[in-house]
């Protein structure tokens, strides 16, 4: 649980200035830093909100005697928590979706990606929804059947890059790689991370890389990267520091582009966080010609196909000059992506237009969810008794199969 640095009764941005409390998806991910976190303290600092409350599903922390003026539920893949929200504020809510999360791409099993159906009664019951992209959330239309376009505010990644420091353009020292969870990579990883691990060996540069370790990102990612010196998983914002401390890197970003359709579907939904990660922190880059860098208003570094050829040109290009470019790649990243300036052009309406009709107080909350989670345990109770009778009655005592 996070509150607001004034405190959950605070109201620094005047008398109408809301208070928020928003339900985060894992409170302490890299996605809850980028999408609640960061839009919070931004809009707290600008006063155009008076204090915050960042929760999850489980509600700890939330103040019973504070009240709140906005809800935001972020991604909504709880079914309890949707419910409640749905139910409990009739549709006045702010839902935030930073991934197609109605398609799951082939390289994620069944476990590792959320049911469709909480989402998709998110999308129908939220006043308004924020996403990274409008393409985002045309392919969230297509899969749920449902009109969104007029809740829609798009809210592209931000983060705090005004406070950063400009880079001088220098010749990169080694080739950066970031991922987390899996690589997005299936048809075209064994090209692409040839060409990425054959151009380190050759040009003789050691690859930065920030995740988890190789071998859990693909089958072919240990075998084929070179001179790897891992940096291992470290929360946002000493990763951010990193980048900021680091010599000019030549970063690269492979995302699908072919084969499975739904792999291609939902690449196409994410989002261009790492071009606001590399540019904004003055390193060149090369990106996978794929939609969520090659429709993005930034212009940081060069696409590339996902094929050996297209991927060892780009690569030998930006080494050869294209890092010379990055200062001012740095600067018009820095002047659209800065979290202030997107926290009030995009979060700041969102919010307003999410408003609710009157303050709930957080034990209003706290006692609704308690009493529908009541609901559902004396339901599921029920059920195993009535399971366990029929099973009695159908198997003798001292049947075998007992």
């Amino acid at each position: 649980m996070t509150v607001g640095a004034g405190g959950a009764d605070a109201r620094s941005g005047g008398t109408d200035a809301p208070r928020v409390l928003a339900f985060a998806d894992f409170a302490g991910s890299y996605v809850a830093a980028w999408r609640v976190h960061g839009p919070l303290a931004a809009l707290q600092r600008s006063g155009r909100i008076a204090d915050y409350v960042v929760t999850d599903a489980r509600l700890g922390g939330i103040p019973r005697a504070s009240s709140f003026d906005v809800i935001w539920l972020q991604r909504g893949v709880d079914p309890q928590l949707v419910q409640l929200v749905a139910d409990r504020f009739g549709g006045r809510f702010l839902l935030d979706i930073d991934d197609h999360l109605l398609c799951r791409p082939e390289y994620l099993g069944e476990h590792e990606f959320p049911p469709a159906q909480p989402v998709v009664d998110a999308l129908r019951a939220c006043s308004v929804l924020a996403t990274t992209s409008q393409r985002l959330c045309r392919l969230l239309e297509d899969r749920s059947g449902l009109a969104l376009a007029g809740k829609l505010v798009v809210c592209p990644n931000a983060t705090g890059l005004s406070s950063v420091s400009p880079r001088e353009p220098r010749p990169p020292e080694a080739v950066l790689l970031t991922q987390g969870q899996r690589l997005a990579l299936v048809d075209s990883a064994d090209e692409v991370l040839a060409a990425i691990g054959d151009f380190c060996a050759r040009r003789a540069l050691p690859l930065c890389y920030f995740g988890p370790r190789p071998a859990r990102l693909s089958p072919l990612a240990e075998r084929r990267l070179r001179n790897v010196v891992e940096a291992g998983e470290i929360p946002l914002t000493a990763y951010h520091a990193a980048l900021d401390r680091l010599p000019a890197m030549l970063a690269v970003a492979p995302l699908e582009t072919s084969g499975d359709p739904r792999t291609v579907e939902f690449v196409a939904g994410k989002s261009d966080v790492k071009m606001v990660e590399y540019g904004g922190f003055g390193h060149c880059g090369v990106y996978s010609d794929a939609p969520p860098y090659a429709d993005s208003d930034l212009r940081c570094g060069r696409l590339a196909r996902n094929t050996y050829d297209a991927w060892t040109a780009a690569l030998d290009e930006a080494l050869a000059g294209g890092w010379r470019l990055s200062a001012a790649q740095q600067a018009d990243t820095a002047r659209r992506r800065d979290i202030a300036r997107v926290a009030e052009d995009c979060w700041a309406p969102a919010l307003e237009r999410a408003r609710l009709q009157r303050p709930r107080q957080g034990g209003e909350i706290i006692r609704t969810l308690d009493r529908w989670r009541a609901r559902v345990s004396g339901a599921k109770a029920r059920l195993v008794w009535n399971l366990s009778t029929r099973w009695e009655r159908a198997i003798p005592s001292g049947s075998p199969m007992l």
